[in-house]
Parts: C-alpha cells; sequence; structure tokens
C-alpha cells in the first residue's frame, strides 16, 4: 500500500470525488450501476483514509475535507454545468477558511493540551 501520507490523502480525496460524480449521475439517470460504482469507490477510499487516521495524521482529515470540498464543487461546475450564486460562493470560501484555520490551530495548539 501507499506509504506517503500525501499520497493516502490525494488518493482519498480523488475517491471521493469520483464516487461523488456516480452519485451525481445515478441522480441524473437511475442506473444501478452508477450506483454500485459509487459504493465500491467510496469503500476503496474509505480504506485510504483508515491508513491515514491509524497513521494519527489529524491534519490529513481536515486537509482531505478541504480537498474534497473543492474537487466536488469544481467538479459540479465543469462537468454537470452547476453555477454558484453569489451567496453559495461565499459559504464555499468560509467552510474553506475555516477548515483551514481548524488545521492552523490543531498545529500550533501546545503538546500538553
Amino acid at each position: 500500500m501507499f506509504t506517503s501520507p500525501l499520497l493516502l490523502l490525494g488518493a482519498s480525496s480523488l475517491g471521493f470525488a469520483t464516487g461523488s460524480v456516480f452519485l451525481k449521475r445515478f441522480a441524473d439517470n437511475g442506473a444501478v450501476a452508477d450506483l454500485m460504482m459509487s459504493f465500491g469507490i467510496f469503500a476503496i477510499a474509505n480504506l485510504f483514509f483508515a491508513q491515514i487516521l491509524a497513521r494519527g495524521l489529524g491534519q490529513g482529515v481536515v486537509l482531505s475535507s478541504m480537498t474534497q470540498i473543492l474537487l466536488v464543487s469544481g467538479i459540479g461546475a465543469l462537468f454537470f454545468g452547476e453555477r454558484l450564486a453569489l451567496n453559495q460562493v461565499a459559504g464555499l470560501t468560509f467552510a474553506v477558511l475555516s477548515i483551514w484555520l481548524i488545521c492552523g490551530a490543531s498545529s500550533s495548539a501546545p503538546a500538553g493540551n
């Protein structure tokens, strides 16, 4: 299996984003094959994510969340023609900023607390 935490993070984030694409396709056309494919992809992505957690990489969880938000939003806009309203762009920006702040706070916290 992968040894690099960045590879694990990238693989899990890409897996979750790809699984979301198949879920969107299932929602659009109702093909059960798309649903089954998304379940399989999510299962593999969760295995990668479990490796991140097993190594105690808490910041990986935070970075994975931020990566997934950006990937899924980008995929929706590029491949499915979804357009974000101004308030949705603001919400996405605040979500990414809050995740970034949580990541920064956890890395600067004293070891004893």
